[in-house]
């Protein structure tokens, strides 16, 4: 049997929530939704307080919260809010306000007010999504504000990947002070 414990954050997304939506199935709950004249049943499954650590021996190698994470009918998408996700080796901090998690895509689309802490930098910005490879990225007009101290950065369409390659597409000032 494989040590999953063992596998990177990106590889661990889907079967944490993999792990999430089969947990889930024994808070299924009931409730009925008018549809015209009638009333029909909608099923959601759902999990509270979320808090999920990847740790080898004594190391930490990052750690995934949420407030709540609800699940599609069909298990195929997590609605999650508050999200906070920490990696102590890379001094990385990402949280925002809300998500959408595809478990058959493995990607994670974070939503409303999204901030990142990266070795220094902080960034802010209304979406960023996750995709397989470790890959993040923002909407084409979302604004994105990178600073450190001494350097201000903003423009719009961020691109990164894990060779901490980052691009801003298109509108980008710089500040220094």
């Amino acid at each position: 049997m494989k040590d999953i414990s063992a596998l990177p954050l990106k590889k661990m997304l889907p079967v944490l929530f993999l792990l999430a939506a089969v947990l889930s199935a024994f808070t299924m709950k009931n409730q009925p939704r008018e549809t015209g004249l009638q009333k029909v049943p909608v099923y959601y499954s759902s999990l509270s307080d979320i808090n999920v650590l990847n740790v080898i021996g004594n190391r930490t190698l990052w750690s995934a919260t949420s407030k709540k994470a609800v699940f599609s009918g069909d298990g195929g998408t997590a609605s999650l809010s508050d999200v906070d996700i920490n990696i102590p080796s890379e001094n990385a901090r990402l949280m925002a306000s809300g998500g959408q998690y595809d478990l058959d895509k493995n990607t994670l689309s974070l939503t409303g007010e999204v901030k990142s802490q990266v070795k220094g930098f902080d960034m802010k910005t209304s979406s960023l999504q996750i995709v397989p490879g470790g890959k993040l990225n923002t909407g084409g007009d979302d604004e994105v504000l990178l600073e450190k101290k001494g350097i201000e950065i903003e423009g719009r369409g961020l691109e990164a990947d894990q060779k901490r390659t980052m691009r801003l597409d298109r509108n980008v000032k710089a500040i220094f002070y």
